[in-house]
């Protein structure tokens, strides 16, 4: 069974959506994130608007929201603000190949996934999961051969979803 991953955006506390690059605020991310649990979801992909540009605005919304669910927030590549993340057991989610050296991580590499972009060629190494762009059998199948979980972006083939770890959602209203 695939596990569905429902997705927002947050920025300055508060929650959004996004669809044709135009947000929609959907309010507070802690509120949301309690429906949402109660709706049984075990897990939420947060992008963060702030934490791509190096701020920390958000870090106390993660700390409270990791107390009733697992979460999985894309925040750019500071080390401070990464550092928080995985003190709270966030998990940190990264593009590859990026400029940070993830081994300093090792014994935390179950709370890092990593962003595959269609052209990406690596192994992953350093990350538990690997989120793809797109959903491509090919590259799934060389993922899970170096036993990596793949999450898939939202897709209709049944046949990559069976064989995907998650399927990214995203949350519209």
């Amino acid at each position: 069974m695939t596990l569905e991953i429902p997705v927002f955006y947050v920025k300055d506390k508060q929650a959004f959506s996004k669809k044709h690059g135009i947000m929609k605020m959907l309010g507070n991310p802690i509120h949301l994130a309690r429906r949402l649990a109660s709706e049984g979801t075990k897990l939420i992909h947060i992008i963060d608007e702030d934490a791509k540009k190096g701020m920390a605005t958000n870090l106390d919304v993660y700390d409270k929201l990791t107390c009733f669910i697992n979460i999985e927030v894309e925040c750019g590549e500071s080390e401070a603000i990464i550092e928080k993340l995985l003190l709270v057991k966030a998990r940190v989610v990264l593009r590859l190949p990026g400029g940070l050296d993830l081994a300093r991580w090792k014994e935390k590499k179950r709370l890092l996934a990593g962003i595959a972009a269609p052209d990406y060629n690596g192994d992953a190494d350093g990350v538990h999961d690997v989120l793809l762009e797109q959903a491509d059998e090919k590259q799934m199948k060389r993922f899970i051969g170096l036993g990596k979980r793949v999450i898939l972006p939202e897709t209709e083939d049944i046949r990559l979803k069976k064989q995907a770890f998650g399927a990214l959602k995203l949350i519209s209203q």
